[in-house]
């Protein structure tokens, strides 16, 4: 199988199951491209991850658009960016058409409802995996823990943090 109609599945499978936002898919994406196709290593896609959180847009379509490049170049990122999308576009359209005609009935209200704990626990898994990957070394879990306590009891900003930890990342962990 040709490797674009790889790629344009792989992500459409994996924009199929996108509730709850980019974060949630995040273990999708590790799975489908580190362990089914191995397509990068673990280590190349948690780099991916932290390019897309420091970049502009969400972070599934990011690191969809990142891989697909690493994959098959400019063509595949598009392919990529636009598959893991094509699906949750139409399905929130459809979606949408559909609450607004029956918004008040108890089964759809019921549904959304039912919904949010399935999101919560994606995210989550996502959340835990990175953290298992994070704290693979003792620097890591101090730089993680100090960067938390700056956080919260400075008004040190984010990108000052975020450069300071990755300076400090980097010749801890050369």
């Amino acid at each position: 199988m040709s490797t674009y109609i790889e790629l344009f599945l792989t992500f459409l499978q994996i924009g199929a199951v996108s509730f709850g936002g980019g974060y949630s898919i995040l273990k999708s994406i590790s799975h489908y491209v580190v362990d089914v196709n191995k397509w990068i290593t673990l280590d190349e896609f948690n780099d991916i991850v932290a390019i897309s959180q420091s970049t502009p847009g969400p972070i599934g379509i990011n690191a969809a658009t990142y891989v697909g490049y690493k994959v098959a170049g400019v063509f595949g990122s598009f392919l990529a960016t636009f598959s893991v999308v094509l699906i949750p576009i139409t399905l929130s359209i459809i979606m949408y058409w559909l609450y607004r005609r029956h918004s008040e009935n108890e089964i759809v209200k019921s549904t959304i409802q039912k919904l949010r704990p399935v999101i919560v626990a994606m995210i989550a898994s996502a959340s835990l995996g990175f953290l298992q990957d994070s704290f693979g070394s003792i620097p890591g879990i101090v730089i993680t823990i100090i960067s938390a306590l700056v956080l919260l009891f400075t008004k040190v900003g984010i990108l000052p943090l975020m450069l300071i930890s990755g300076v400090i990342g980097i010749f801890v962990f050369r």
